[in-house]
């Protein structure tokens, strides 16, 4: 009995170790991804590229991810998970803060995103723009859309809020976010293109700033009413 409980124990450890194995090389591997493509550009870099800099074989990737688009949208996942969390902070729920402040600090947040996570950005207009959906499983592209439509939902929560206050003329609260995210997002991406910034001859937080302006008095945003704690809570 005392042997059969001893060969268990080690079977146990053995699990583990070969456990933690398994996901630290799957940790190489994502980061070996992020070098090459962040460097190389997602629709030029090739899966040989990250298992030469992950130093293991093809084969090896392709055990722990079906696909190059794979790869590329677990990396998607990580810049996700930091944007949702950077609203949420953001939007700051456990505070009294009038709805229209709410609004331009998630707007603000993502400005900050952008600046600081520019090859995430880069990648989240990729995966807009590319086959991704029919090129992954269809679990991990259902990750990608929940993930992002968390994101969305602090600013449909921001223009609920306003609603409630009647700092906002929207009906629609949905659509107003949808409205107000496609807008700022247009920005980024404008000027995220060489030619384009030449073209509008304005930097990306000036731009920004004059299509937020546009955008809360489009949707009606009556900046002086007083919610829950008044604009002065708001700091």
């Amino acid at each position: 009995m005392a042997t059969r409980r001893a060969r268990n124990g080690r079977s146990t450890v053995t699990a583990s170790r070969r456990e933690r194995e398994r996901a630290q090389r799957r940790e190489d591997i994502l980061q070996a991804a992020r070098e090459v493509f962040f460097q190389r550009g997602i629709h030029h870099a090739t899966v040989d590229e990250v298992a030469e800099q992950a130093e293991v074989s093809k084969g090896t990737v392709y055990l722990y991810f079906d696909s190059k688009e794979t790869i590329l949208a677990h990396l998607l996942l990580e810049g996700l998970e930091q944007l949702v969390g950077d609203l949420e902070s953001a939007f700051a729920p456990a505070d009294s803060i009038a709805a229209p402040q709410r609004m331009r600090r998630l707007a603000m947040a993502y400005l900050k995103f952008f600046q600081e996570y520019p090859s995430h950005f880069h990648l989240m207009s990729a995966f807009d723009r590319g086959r991704f959906q029919e090129a992954i499983p269809a679990d991990l592209y259902g990750q990608v859309l929940t993930r992002s439509l968390r994101g969305l939902e602090w600013l449909v929560r921001a223009v609920e809020q306003g609603r409630a206050e009647g700092a906002l003329r929207a009906g629609d609260a949905r659509q107003a976010a949808s409205v107000m995210w496609a807008g700022l997002n247009g920005v980024l991406v404008l000027l995220n293109h060489p030619l384009r910034r030449e073209m509008v001859a304005s930097d990306v937080e000036s731009l920004y700033t004059a299509m937020l302006d546009v955008l809360i008095e489009g949707l009606g945003v009556d900046e002086q009413a007083d919610g829950p704690g008044g604009l002065a809570a708001a700091g």
